[in-house]
């Protein structure tokens, strides 16, 4: 029999005030033993208003109706009227015994579809069971074991199943999530809007492009398009813009090295405007009220807060928006109130959140103030909670419902393998440096396993200083192994290009390509912007130009590199989406050619760490929809080296069974924590070239990548 919830909280009142009573009770005669031999006992009527005693197991959920009889042995021995939590001296009132142990079943909704939601418990309960087979529009998935229902029906078994409490109890879909699908599923914009856009700009889009800008204007020129990297994201805001002209003056906020790159295109696309009211903001003294577009970095905007937003800006764009991810940053509070007085605003980014839900907030809140708060958010979507040290919205949870949600209220996004059929393809490989040119001295190799022993040992922030010190030295550690793997790739005789982080990278592989004679460029994050274009311009015109050596996070955006056929990544970094990002720098829009990507991973190394932790990033970002790469398919290769590679010889762990891991996403052979193992005997199979290779390691670390007639003082160079 269920109880009203008047009952339940009477209960609960009377359950709480008897052992407020006993407490007292104990504390004022710590002798006197409650319900003992030298303690009084007082009786509590039935619930039903008979005067059969409560007994323990009555009070605990048994069977009420086998007590009171006179065969009870419990009743021979006890005195029928004990009741051990009733106040001394309280009169006895009629009342329900409060069910202090109760098993409560959770139920939790989620959006599924943009029609449906599913109801989600973590046990079983026969009455909720009931009420799922009396809603109209209720399916069961016996593969999932999840009942869903269509969105209409939701009042409905909010009402009922709250109606069981306390016995099930419903986490409910958030007021800001149910209300942008109560509506049912939405009809595609129309493209007649596209009338009042430049032609010739028009002409220039492709089919899903102005798919693009039809969606932005439907939300109002409002929007987040996170098109895939190298789709043309630049051509649909410039058509979005032109469309919302009576808005201006046009504020676009980029970064320094592609604040030009907009300039010449908003020239390019839209003629009419004449050249003298296009403006880039290059310091805080430029005069801007003049102006009908200007292009400002985002420091520049952090430093020109007031200057900006005197002038009135009534278009907002926003570029490589994930800049703003960061809600305590000075620039991200300028671009907030910025968004707060400009009636459209567009966003582009390929990568919108790096590495996790919360990063999104701040560039939802610019497209839509009132939206929800971040509490409301963070508890939804990045499973918040309250920490030891504050908030934490670290999570991540009902990542389905969210990536509805961007795509109905604030994003588009299409990947190339949807619209681009006609793209070249894509291979991804990982490569395993030869460990031969890892260890250039002892010295080296004592810090790295001191630096892999410390994020062992470590928690914490500790934890990530101890493997940001570790990711240094891996630079240092790799360096002569990478510039040996360019030696082989300068073989293939193909354009291509290698990210690296580290200024020790980027010169040892400068310097190795110089040693060779290989005309390239190198940018980096101290490269002038006027350079950059015409840099850009050599490598994508001159066949003579072989290589192009980039800063992984000055270059992983805003240039077109199509040349290249081959992507090298020197290096690793933290977050899938810039590694997909500089990807996408050959893998674009106008490449003709099949790109080949390959990762430079060295064993025993930093490597082992971060490519385990880009594998479960990707994975939750996979979940919300914001990334469609997946490094865990990468095939693995072992890179050629004519030193003589003794260590499939060495370590079973590369055998051909082992090395099927490479393609989950895994290192072979991870870090060793606490002292190198010692090596094992070679096998029977060893030839004696191999053998006595072993025994001269240190003297051909650094050999082989060196032409025959290097002199010594190139040698110590790269001896890093």
């Amino acid at each position: 029999m269920s109880c009203t919830s008047e009952e339940i909280a009477e209960k609960r009142r009377l359950a709480i005030e008897r052992l407020n009573a006993r407490k007292k009770c104990i504390g004022s005669k710590p002798n006197n033993i409650v319900g003992g031999d030298g303690g009084s006992v007082h009786t509590v009527p039935s619930p039903t208003g008979n005067k059969i005693p409560h007994t323990i197991s009555t009070f605990y959920g048994g069977n009420q109706s086998s007590f009171g009889k006179s065969n009870s042995s419990f009743h021979t021995n006890r005195a029928p009227t004990t009741q051990p939590y009733t106040k001394p001296g309280q009169k006895n009132t009629p009342g329900k015994m409060a069910p202090i142990f109760v098993r409560t079943i959770t139920c939790a909704c989620s959006i599924i579809s943009e029609s449906r939601f599913v109801a989600d418990s973590n046990g079983y309960n026969e009455q909720m069971i009931e009420v799922f087979k009396q809603i109209p529009s209720k399916s069961y998935e016996s593969s999932t074991r999840k009942w869903t229902f269509e969105i209409k029906d939701y009042p409905m078994l909010l009402e009922r199943i709250t109606a069981l409490n306390p016995h099930v109890v419903l986490a409910p879909i958030p007021k800001f999530v149910l209300q942008e699908f109560v509506g049912g599923p939405k009809p595609k914009p129309k493209r007649i809007c596209l009338n009042a856009i430049e032609p010739s700009l028009v002409e220039s889009l492709l089919e899903f492009q102005k798919e693009g800008v039809a969606y932005a204007i439907d939300k109002c020129g409002r929007v987040l398009i996170a098109d895939e990297m190298g789709l043309g994201k630049t051509y649909q805001a410039i058509a979005v813009a032109d469309f919302y002209q009576q808005d201006w003056p046009l504020l676009i906020c980029t970064t320094a090295t592609t604040r030009d790159s907009w300039a010449h295109k908003i020239r390019q696309l839209l003629p009419y405007i004449p050249v003298h009211l296009i403006a880039c903001l290059n310091s805080g003294q430029d005069y801007i009220n003049e102006c009908r577009v200007l292009v400002s970095s985002y420091s520049m905007m952090e430093r020109c807060t007031e200057k900006l937003l005197d002038r009135g800006f009534g278009m907002l764009i926003f570029d490589e928006s994930h800049t703003l991810k960061n809600f305590k940053a000075k620039c991200t509070t300028v671009a907030l109130a910025l968004a707060k007085k400009a009636r459209r605003v567009v966003l582009l980014s390929g990568t919108p959140a790096l590495s996790r839900p919360a990063e999104l907030f701040t560039q939802l809140q610019m497209l839509d103030g009132r939206f929800c708060s971040f509490k409301e958010y963070s508890t939804r979507f990045c499973a918040g909670k309250q920490g030891n040290f504050g908030w934490d919205a670290s999570g991540q949870s009902n990542l389905a419902e969210l990536n509805l949600l961007l795509g109905r209220k604030f994003m588009i996004r299409r990947t190339k393998d949807e619209v681009m059929s006609e793209l070249t393809e894509k291979n991804r490989e990982t490569v395993v440096l030869d460990p031969s040119y890892l260890w250039t001295n002892e010295e080296m190799e004592d810090n790295m396993n001191s630096y892999a022993s410390d994020y062992t040992s470590s928690k914490g922030r500790q934890r990530e200083e101890a493997l940001i010190k570790y990711y240094s030295v891996t630079a240092e550690a790799k360096a002569p192994a990478v510039c040996a793997y360019l030696k082989e790739v300068l073989k293939e005789k193909k354009k291509f290009i290698v990210f690296a982080h580290h200024h020790v990278m980027l010169n040892a592989i400068e310097k190795c390509l110089e040693k060779q004679k290989v005309d390239f460029i190198r940018i980096d994050g101290s490269t002038r912007s006027d350079l950059r274009t015409s840099f850009v311009e050599k490598f994508q015109t001159k066949l003579s130009c072989q290589a192009a050596v980039l800063s992984l996070r000055a270059c992983n955006a805003g240039i077109t590199l199509t040349a290249a056929q081959l992507v090298l990544f020197a290096e690793l970094d933290w977050n899938p989406s810039t590694l997909a990002q500089a990807e996408s720098r050959a893998h674009r829009i106008g490449q003709v050619d099949t790109v080949t990507v390959r990762y430079l991973l060295a064993k025993k190394t930093a490597d082992d760490i971060i490519w385990t932790m880009l594998q479960r990033k990707q994975e939750t970002l996979s979940r919300v929809g914001l990334c469609n790469e997946d490094f865990s398919d990468a095939s693995s290769v072992q890179a050629p080296s004519d030193a003589g590679n003794i260590e499939p010889f060495l370590n079973k762990s590369l055998s051909p069974t082992a090395a099927g891991n490479f393609k989950r996403g895994t290192l072979d052979g991870f870090v060793q924590r606490s002292s190198p193992a010692p090596a094992q005997k070679p096998q029977q199979t060893v030839h004696k070239q191999v053998s006595s290779c072993m025994e001269t390691k240190e003297n051909v670390c650094l050999s082989s990548f060196l032409n025959p007639d290097d002199d010594d003082d190139d040698l110590a160079g790269l001896e890093l």
